[in-house]
């Protein structure tokens, strides 16, 4: 057993790297999850096992193992009538109606899946609503913290005990088929669903480099309640930033005081209450603003836009008080208005970066990286055409643009175009060859394409970039992933 003091360094240490919580009326859950944890690791004692926790990457194997341990993943099909009900009767074919006039996209994660009950009962109620579900491009993401669970939800291989259910017995006769003890889900719904790895307490959401952004609906059922307020508020707010204006937020019973959710509109449905982010804000910024400006006439002043002339910006001045026995100093150095752009929308204000671009286009109608930067702005907001036309300006000012090539392939994936994909990911790699980025998505999109052999090959060569580089190394256009995660991510697609 555990002394209260070692209690305390794990149940620290736990809650520090995944969120969860143990409280002192679970401590019990704890011990027999770490008891059972160490058990399978080579540690000659606690103090050992501890050390080797601290030291190892959170998507590592060792803290697989305990993840393992102390997650409870249990889920069931179509789990919470009410909810289920609102889904099939009003918020999906409200989403579909609203999507057939928006490019028949539909985008739905699944955060915290445990082994795939709730994803692919989402999948067998599109296969229903959406008669001509071949034509829409329909991106159901589905992640766990817990590796094992989603290597049991790949299988789609289920026991009587997920169908526990009742009223929902039509959808397990057309979709399964009775294999010795189990139920095989069809090919045709567990091919809808892509599973991953994601913590959602460490990990960068929302980003387009790990395909977190723009949802038309999230549901994050029974998480947070492992979760201190002050990660669950952190959570939350991280969801409610990659859902798409109008997208719904859908969490369990037991979750915690509304007061988390106030940033999202409360709506009621019969034995349910759901959350919407407000619609008002207009989503798509469009074209016309900057079409009006390249259509003056040369030395004409455009009439588009009334703002003041593009300010020279600097950071703020330190007050006279605080620096009256200092030396003058050095003027501070100057940043450009397309880092300050930048900055804005790694902050989430993307109403603030859009005013620094269209002052910058309204002194430069050829500066390539505003034109990325909103193309980027656009592909956030899950506006793919709008995000294409953005990028393809920018690759026309400066072909040698390599995050402009990159964002394209991107947005060329999003709409399944990988032809188009692989043809700006190959410039991406070509201009810069250490692109690690850029190869790890060629990967994808060969995998895409079903060209397996060059997938792994592009693989191998993202691990051998990897290897040359510290574990904590950010890497470039991943919005804040590390070297070592990603690295540990190939290596598990490579099976290493």
């Amino acid at each position: 057993m555990l002394s209260d003091q070692e209690y305390e360094r794990f149940r620290l240490l736990i809650q520090e790297r995944s969120g969860l919580h143990f409280p002192d009326k679970r401590r019990q859950d704890l011990w027999r999850g770490l008891k059972r944890a160490f058990e399978e690791m080579d540690s000659p004692d606690w103090t050992s096992y501890y050390q080797l926790l601290l030291a190892s990457s959170t998507d590592g194997e060792v803290w697989e193992r305990l993840i393992c341990q102390i997650t409870i993943g249990e889920t069931y099909f179509f789990r919470n009538r009410p909810q289920f009900e609102a889904l099939r009767q009003r918020i999906l074919p409200e989403l579909i109606q609203l999507k057939r006039s928006q490019g028949q996209y539909l985008r739905i994660w699944s955060a915290g899946c445990a082994t795939g009950e709730e994803p692919y009962s989402i999948a067998m109620l599109l296969r229903e609503l959406l008669p001509d579900l071949s034509a829409w491009n329909v991106t159901i993401l589905a992640t766990d913290i817990n590796r094992e669970a989603l290597s049991q939800a790949q299988k789609g291989r289920y026991g009587n005990w997920s169908f526990r259910e009742k009223g929902w017995e039509q959808f397990q006769q057309r979709y399964f088929s009775r294999e010795h003890k189990h139920w095989e889900l069809a090919p045709v719904v567990r091919e809808m669903v892509s599973f991953a790895y994601l913590n959602l307490v460490e990990d960068t959401y929302p980003s387009l480099a790990n395909n977190t952004v723009a949802f038309d609906l999230i549901i994050c059922r029974n998480v947070t309640i492992y979760f201190t307020p002050e990660i669950t508020q952190r959570v939350v707010e991280q969801l409610y930033e990659a859902l798409v204006k109008g997208g719904w937020l859908i969490v369990g019973h037991s979750e915690p005081s509304p007061l988390i959710y106030r940033r999202f509109e409360p709506r009621n449905f019969p034995g349910a209450v759901l959350y919407q982010k407000s619609a008002k804000e207009e989503g798509a910024l469009q074209l016309s603003w900057l079409e009006q400006a390249l259509s003056g006439r040369p030395g004409e002043a455009p009439t588009w836009l009334e703002l003041p002339p593009l300010a020279v910006l600097r950071p703020p001045l330190v007050p006279p008080a605080a620096v009256e026995a200092e030396p003058i100093a050095a003027q501070e150095p100057v940043v450009e208005p397309c880092e300050q752009a930048e900055a804005f929308l790694q902050q989430g204000q993307a109403e603030q970066a859009l005013e620094i671009l269209q002052q910058v286009l309204q002194q430069d109608r050829g500066c390539a990286r505003a034109y990325y930067l909103l193309g980027k702005v656009q592909a956030d907001r899950g506006y793919w055409p709008e995000a294409q036309q953005w990028c393809e300006k920018a690759v026309a000012q400066n072909p040698l643009l390599t995050e402009g090539h990159f964002l394209l392939a991107l947005v060329h994936s999003q709409q399944d175009n990988f032809e188009a994909a692989l043809a700006s990911m190959k410039r991406v790699v070509y201009l810069e060859r250490k692109a690690v980025l850029g190869h790890f998505w060629l990967a994808n999109i060969y995998g895409e394409l079903g060209d397996e052999a060059r997938a792994r090959k592009s693989l191998q060569n993202t691990r051998a970039l990897l290897q040359d580089l510290p574990v904590l190394a950010p890497i470039p256009w991943s919005d804040g992933m590390t070297a070592g995660r990603l690295l540990h991510a190939v290596r598990q697609r490579l099976r290493e």
